[in-house]
């Protein structure tokens, strides 16, 4: 038996869950607003208690690394790392769009999944994966682009598969030019709450033997500088 607990901090939809395998356990969503800090262990407690689990009883740890709030990939990192300090457990750090692309692996067929998530500005973070033979395979790495070049940058790769499937808070807010550049598109409506998909990906990667167990390598996935970095540049 693999006990996985994964957690995710990037977005305000924090979240997390505790599986056994991949079967999802409990997954606790919440919005903790100006309060991640204080409520982020307590919360964890909480779900472990409910199936009668500790730390201690945790095999794998799978995290959401961004791209995202800079404030929350932080918090949740840095928690992670003051809990398994000295620990030698496995973790698995995840991208937040891919385990957003998770999100649409009980869609039958194979295809295409662009996730958009929302990066204001009229900006977004933006990924492409195929889902094949139950694989998910990267067709171009994370970035951040200005959504007035999304058709530029998506005509770069080869995509043939139809429709296109876009996921997320950026294909949420975003639909109608979506659905105005191109012929044959779906908007994928889900939940924006991560952490069941991080905890799958956390247990595939595990059972490959991709992971870390030094603290050090945990780092975060920024796409975009922080505000206060841009600004003193700026200045």
């Amino acid at each position: 038996m693999t006990y996985i607990l994964a957690l995710d901090t990037a977005s305000k939809h924090s979240s997390i869950s505790l599986s056994l395998g991949d079967d999802i356990q409990v997954e606790y969503n919440f919005t903790p607003g100006n309060e991640l800090s204080a409520s982020l262990i307590p919360v964890m407690e909480f779900v472990l208690k409910s199936v009668s689990l500790t730390l201690e009883d945790i095999d794998v740890y799978g995290i959401g690394i961004g791209p995202g709030l800079f404030t929350g990939i932080r918090v949740g990192l840095s928690t992670l790392k003051g809990l398994l300090f000295g620990k030698n457990k496995p973790v698995v750090p995840v991208v937040t769009l891919k385990a957003l692309a998770y999100k649409c692996t009980d869609i039958l067929s194979d295809f295409t999944i662009i996730p958009l998530i929302d990066a204001r500005r009229d900006e977004v973070y933006i990924s492409g994966y195929n889902w094949f033979n139950r694989e998910m395979k990267e067709i171009f790495s994370p970035q951040l682009i200005q959504m007035n070049r999304l058709e530029e940058e998506l005509y770069k790769y080869d995509i043939k598969t139809e429709p296109l499937f876009f996921i997320g808070s950026g294909a949420r807010v975003h639909q109608e030019m979506i659905k105005k550049k191109f012929n044959s598109v779906k908007i994928v409506d889900r939940s924006f709450f991560l952490a069941s998909e991080i905890g799958k990906i956390a247990y595939t990667q595990f059972l490959k033997g991709d992971y870390i167990v030094d603290l050090q390598q945990l780092m975060p996935f920024y796409i975009r500088k922080p505000d206060a970095e841009q600004k003193n540049r700026k200045g």
